[in-house]
């Protein structure tokens, strides 16, 4: 493989031929590697304009290739719930395509190019492109934000302290000429940050978007009421959410993957549970696979592909997963979960912001 580092080594036909190269993002700009004809992405950068600068290094002048393919590893499902990057990309990447008419897809096939806007680059001096670039707009980066809040604890820890403590439910204003707002609402482990219009609809969710959109200064002065209904409105968001996470909740409920060990017992001991009229056994069965339907400890893992590969049943399966449940003191693990759960597992409204 021909090309240039961009500290000036060349390698050329006396080094020994590459056929794989695996590198951090750091290859994504200033090399020619025109021998090449596949880009692989192993993760997806939220900027799509750092995706196309990777397929760029390919993508050259002197190529003797008549297709060159940019492949992209997408995130697990159940990632992308939670960080939505292949979301944000999609969007970003149409807005590109619709403002400048980028002349090749970047993501996938389902992408719309607007072919009319091709060459608006050129009319407009480029001005477009900087509605993608990293340090253009108003969005701030997440790694931005928790930089701030730690040099906010070691500078004012005081005053850190206050915020940290500040009780869920907290309202705000902040003058604007639009009239957007900023809703922040949690259940448990999930989060939605929030900006809607002056109707209640969500305009974003991408972080860096939201938290550019209510930065301001600490001397920015508070209104000294909030809008009419706005209460309502906050109600109406918070009950959209209830609905989006109890989806969730159902949708990782059904899709939770159980050991082949778990498999086995659940399955017997809903046989057993059909040929039994007695009710302290039926509870006691409920009981069972109740506990044996979390995610298991290694221990407790080996112990249930012992039960089996030895395709013990009955009476006997019942008597040993009793004894399998105290001594690795399961009943203690459902205790603490449903305690967590408890407390944690209520939707609320974390914080809010109107403009006025």
């Amino acid at each position: 493989m021909d090309g240039e580092r961009g500290d000036g080594w060349v390698f050329g036909e006396g080094d020994v031929e590459i056929r794989w190269l695996v590198a951090t993002d750091v290859l994504a700009e200033g090399l020619n590697m025109q021998d090449c004809d596949v880009v692989l992405n192993y993760d997806l950068h939220w900027n799509p304009v750092r995706l196309i600068q990777r397929f760029g290094r390919i993508d050259r002048i002197g190529s003797e290739h008549d297709i060159i393919w940019g492949l992209n590893f997408l995130p697990e499902t159940e990632l992308e719930k939670n960080l939505g990057i292949h979301t944000v990309l999609q969007r970003r990447i149409q807005e590109i395509h619709d403002s400048i008419g980028e002349d090749a897809k970047i993501l996938d096939e389902t992408e719309h190019l607007n072919t009319e806007a091709m060459y608006a680059i050129y009319e407009t001096e480029g001005k477009q492109l900087l509605l993608f670039d990293e340090d253009g707009g108003d969005s701030i980066d997440l790694n931005e934000a928790e930089e701030f809040l730690r040099n906010l604890a070691k500078s004012a820890p005081a005053e850190f302290e206050r915020i940290a403590k500040l009780r869920d439910g907290i309202r705000s204003g902040l003058s604007s000429t639009n009239k957007d707002m900023f809703v922040f609402c949690q259940q448990g482990n999930f989060q939605q940050i929030m900006l809607l219009d002056s109707e209640g609809n969500t305009r974003s969710r991408d972080i860096s978007e939201v938290l550019g959109a209510i930065k301001a200064d600490e001397k920015e002065p508070a209104p000294d009421k909030l809008p009419k209904g706005y209460n309502s409105k906050l109600m109406k968001v918070k009950a959209s959410f209830v609905q989006e996470a109890k989806h969730r909740q159902a949708e990782m409920k059904y899709s939770i993957s159980l050991t082949q060990g778990q498999r086995y017992v659940i399955r017997e001991l809903r046989t057993l549970f059909g040929k039994t009229e007695d009710e302290d056994v039926k509870a006691r069965i409920n009981l069972l696979e109740k506990a044996f339907r979390m995610s298991p400890t290694q221990a407790v893992k080996k112990e249930l592909n012992l039960l089996r590969r030895n395709g013990i049943v009955g009476e006997a399966l019942l008597k040993r997963l009793s004894n399998i449940y105290f001594q690795h003191r399961i009943e203690d693990r459902i205790s603490t979960l449903e305690d967590r759960v408890s407390k944690e597992d209520i939707p609320r409204i974390v914080c809010s912001e109107a403009r006025l």
